[in-house]
């Protein structure tokens, strides 16, 4: 598997990297080959452009984050980390209004993702899902609209919207100004979103190694550690940052790492399938899942979290809740147990 790591074709298909960031991995100049690959991703940024203009022509509020502006952040340049989706962070209250701008102007909604119609449905759609997925046929691009930035964390909603909204910025670029994510929370969610997915493709740490840290202010960031409780989440990359590139991030607090929080991840990332559909797979996912915060709150958070699925929404009509949280276990065991 070690040898697949140095495979162009391999790095690019089931890490994402781009020929550029292949060059940086292998220590090679190819990336000129691929001229197609760049000029993707300038027509991916010009849809960006395309679509915070829209929202900002109608008035609507928005934080920006990954895409082309982290790459830009990065590298200076917002074309060598490939972006597939636009995301964009909105309040709850504007989903409706960014949904009719988003239809008004081709965007569906993607495949397999449906917005219910009843009040209680949708309650229960935001308390749970995170973003819509919108797709632009014509332009071949997904958007996806957050309320959130993931439910399963350590602290409430409530104090992530504080901490969010004490962490904005803005960054300039082609001549307009866009609503980030400070260095350090931006730094901070990265790691989160990596280590959420088991770090199974290279481009998130990839992401982590190419930050500009020196750039951060590190109390500001231990600071924000502390507050979302992620520190064994920070040694956690470092370990891998280790692993893969011989090098880590100057913060190193937490000493006491579960082993299986590395092994898994290691598995991950070496392993040659992207994608985990067995029945084992979920279950040691959900066991990783279990190490990645400590704490009562997270660990509710996360049972809780598999006891309802925003798609259960489709397969039943309920104006109870309690109803939704019941088909959930039903649902495990038809499709699961039965292959129903």
């Amino acid at each position: 598997m070690t040898d697949l790591l140095q495979n162009r074709a391999y790095l690019h298909e089931r890490h994402r990297l781009s020929h550029q960031q292949i060059d940086r991995w292998l220590g090679e100049n190819r990336a000129k080959e691929f001229l197609s690959e760049k000029l993707r991703q300038l027509e991916a940024v010009k849809n960006f452009l395309f679509v915070t203009g829209l929202l900002t022509k109608n008035d609507i509020s928005y934080t920006c984050f990954k895409g082309p502006l982290l790459s830009f952040r990065i590298y200076n340049d917002p074309t060598i980390r490939i972006s597939h989706d636009i995301d964009l962070l909105i309040d709850k209250k504007m989903i409706n209004p960014v949904m009719d701008i988003l239809t008004k102007n081709d965007f569906q909604l993607s495949e397999g993702t449906f917005w219910p119609q009843k009040k209680v449905q949708q309650e229960l759609f935001v308390n749970t899902a995170h973003h819509l997925s919108f797709y632009n046929r014509k332009l071949n691009t997904c958007v996806e609209v957050h309320w959130v930035l993931m439910h399963e964390l350590p602290v409430t909603q409530k104090k992530v919207q504080q901490i969010i909204a004490d962490n904005l910025t803005e960054i300039e670029f082609s001549g307009r100004t866009f609503p980030v994510f400070s260095l350090e929370f931006e730094l901070l969610y990265l790691l989160i979103h990596g280590a959420r997915h088991g770090w199974n493709r290279l481009k998130w740490l990839a992401d982590i190694h190419d930050y500009p840290v020196s750039k951060l202010n590190l109390q500001k960031f231990e600071k924000l550690t502390g507050q979302l409780h992620a520190w064994r989440i920070v040694g956690q990359a470092n370990i891998l940052l280790n692993h893969f590139f011989n090098t880590q991030m100057p913060f190193c607090r937490e000493k006491r790492i579960p082993s299986y929080f590395i092994r898994y991840a290691l598995g991950f990332i070496k392993d040659d399938n992207a994608q985990r559909l067995l029945t084992r797979e979920m279950v040691n996912h959900f066991r990783y899942l279990w190490f990645l915060f400590p704490g009562i709150c997270y660990k509710y958070h996360i049972i809780s979290g598999t006891l309802f699925r925003p798609n259960d929404l489709k397969e039943i009509d309920s104006s109870f809740r309690i109803v939704y949280y019941l088909y959930r276990p039903y649902s495990l065991i038809r499709r699961r147990g039965l292959h129903v």
